[in-house]
């Protein structure tokens, strides 16, 4: 897509002042701590705003440095993640904070390639990390961002991600890419609130994998261990039925993934 420096200066105008007089004040956003940022980044894939305030500032309160939390155990780092879902984040944000300490000095790096090779870091979370925190000149595209380009610019049709990328890094201010990578999800946050974009959504929440690995490991976390049968009769109590294979599945999944560990014929949580 062509923009002209025109369209671009004026939609830079537009978001920039829009966002001086309607930004959000986020706890995450009153320092640059690569650490915070990291760990508001992670909590806020797939959960809202408001969730996750009082887990970021619950979990910070008992792991305030990423020393702490890469000695703390997986139940107890799995026990203040609950009731954000998704539970493999916690156990990758702690596998980050042990590598981390062991081989930078508990410095998180700053290069986008590093990032990447450690556990649980993507293209999204890497580039976070080096834009609110480093202040890397980047264009940070979350679902939020590729909704305002879609509605702006593609008259509200997700076009392909190639072209989302090219666009969001065309629109970038000089020297101003944290400011404007808030500014944007802010802005879609509650100006484009009630608009439809089709980006592909999870599947329903009590037919999927998820939900079968999310009962097994708050199983685990409340009671330490459990025999396959323990696991049955847990998933029998459930809302929807989930057949065996599935189960054994998910199980299988989660200790080829070193998310629970099976010792003779019990499941634990690794330490």
């Amino acid at each position: 897509m062509n923009l002209s420096p025109q369209q671009i200066s004026q939609f830079q105008q537009e978001i920039l002042k829009w966002y001086k007089a309607h930004q959000r004040d986020l706890p995450w956003r009153r320092d640059r701590d690569a650490y915070h940022i990291l760990i508001s980044e992670v909590m806020l894939q797939q959960t809202q705003v408001g969730r996750v305030i009082p887990k970021y500032e619950a979990w910070l309160g008992r792991f305030p440095t990423i020393e702490s939390l890469s000695q703390a155990s997986v139940a107890e780092v799995l026990t203040y993640w609950s009731g954000l879902g998704y539970n493999r984040r916690a156990v990758f944000l702690q596998r980050f904070a042990k590598e981390v300490v062991e081989k930078y000095g508990g410095e998180i790096p700053q290069d986008k390639k590093t990032l990447k090779s450690l556990p649980g870091i993507g293209e999204y979370t890497a580039l976070a990390i080096l834009c609110f925190a480093y202040n890397h000149q980047v264009a940070v595209i979350d679902t939020n961002i590729r909704k305002v380009i879609a509605t702006h610019f593609f008259e509200g049709v997700l076009p392909e991600e190639k072209i989302i990328e090219r666009v969001a890094f065309k629109l970038l201010p000089k020297n101003k890419a944290y400011e404007w990578n808030q500014a944007l999800m802010d802005y879609s946050s509650a100006v484009l609130k009630e608009k439809k974009i089709p980006i592909p959504k999870q599947s329903h929440f009590l037919t999927s994998n998820r939900y079968v690995r999310g009962t097994i490991m708050k199983f685990l976390v409340h009671h330490q261990i459990a025999t396959q049968e323990d696991l049955e009769k847990e998933f029998a109590k459930g809302k929807v039925e989930v057949s065996l294979a599935k189960l054994q599945l998910n199980i299988d999944a989660l200790c080829k993934e070193g998310m629970i560990i099976k010792k003779q014929k019990l499941f634990m949580l690794p330490q």
